[in-house]
C-alpha cells in the first residue's frame, strides 16, 4: 500500500471522527416568560399592557412563550450566552423592561420557566389643560 493511500486513509478517518463530533442542537433563544402586571399605586392588575408580544389579562397576567433555535456546533463547545430584553408597555404608564442574562443560558433545556413574579407600574403625571 502505498504511502499516499495511508494519508488518504487517515485523512477520511479524521474527517469521519470529526464529524461524529458535531451535531445541531436546540438553543433557548427566550425561555418562557410568565408574571402580572400591576398598579403601583392602588396595587391592582393592569388590563391589556403589551408585554413583549403579549397582553395582560383581567387578572393581570401574561405569559411569553418560550422561543427556540437550532445551532451546528461541536460536542465540548459551551452554550452561548443569552440575553432577553422584553418591553413592558402601557398607555398612562412607565416603560419597563424585563432583562434576562445568563452567560450560559443558551444552553437551557427545552422548557425552561422564568417566573417574573408582580411587576409594579408607575403612572405617569398627566399635564393640566388650561
Amino acid at each position: 500500500m502505498s504511502n499516499l493511500r495511508k494519508y488518504g486513509i487517515l485523512v477520511t478517518l479524521i474527517v469521519i471522527a470529526f464529524l461524529f463530533q458535531s451535531c445541531l442542537v436546540s438553543r433557548c433563544k427566550r425561555p418562557q416568560i410568565m408574571g402580572y402586571i400591576y398598579d403601583e399605586s392602588t396595587n391592582t392588575p393592569i388590563v391589556n399592557c403589551k408585554v413583549g408580544e403579549s397582553l395582560t389579562n383581567a387578572m393581570g397576567y401574561f405569559n411569553l412563550k418560550e422561543m427556540r433555535y437550532s445551532q451546528f456546533t461541536f460536542v465540548g463547545y459551551e452554550a452561548p450566552p443569552l440575553h432577553v430584553n422584553e418591553v413592558i408597555y402601557k398607555d398612562g404608564y412607565e416603560k419597563k423592561s424585563i432583562d434576562l442574562h445568563n452567560p450560559f443560558g443558551g444552553g437551557m433545556r427545552k422548557g425552561a420557566v422564568h417566573n417574573a413574579d408582580t411587576i409594579y407600574l408607575k403612572k405617569t403625571a398627566i399635564p393640566v389643560l388650561n
